[in-house]
């Protein structure tokens, strides 16, 4: 399904136009990769006369259905790395805007792989409030105290 980095664009990109209201000025896809072979986070969002509002692109008009987006980001994933043990990003962003423009961003981000490998038995997490910092597109300011940086 996903044999191309272009067919994986295209996919994501109409997937996200799908369910986006009549009237809308920019949307984007936020990705945090889990796993690359499973578990993904997603924050999807568009905003419309300088108001944010929230949408599913597994949901169109108050319908279920499984878009694929996830497969599609785990593909995208698997095309770019040079070898196995390569990691090329664990943050991506996709943007469109109303007029068709189309960007995508890719980050590989220390703090988010570290709360990602973290052993719930055994480790001590971040307070809530890094955590959610941590798991947006931006992360934590890079002159945060990071006590986790120190420790490895």
């Amino acid at each position: 399904m996903f044999d191309t980095i272009d067919d994986i664009y295209i996919h994501i990109g109409q997937a996200m136009f799908n369910v986006l209201p009549e009237q809308w000025e920019k949307a984007w896809f936020e990705v945090l990769l889990l796993n690359p072979d499973g578990a993904i986070q997603s924050n999807q969002e568009y905003i419309l006369n300088n108001k944010k509002f929230n949408f599913d692109t597994n949901i169109i008009n108050g319908v279920a259905k499984n878009a694929k987006c996830g497969k599609a980001f785990r593909a995208l994933y698997h095309l770019m790395q040079k070898n196995e043990n390569d990691v090329p990003w664990n943050k991506a962003r996709v943007e469109i805007t109303s007029e068709g423009d189309f960007t995508i961003d890719f980050k590989y981000d220390e703090d988010f792989a570290y709360l990602n490998s973290l052993d719930p038995d055994k480790d001590k997490y971040p307070n809530s409030d890094e955590i959610l910092a941590i798991e947006t597109w931006d992360g934590l300011p890079g002159s945060y105290p990071k006590y986790w940086a120190k420790t490895r």
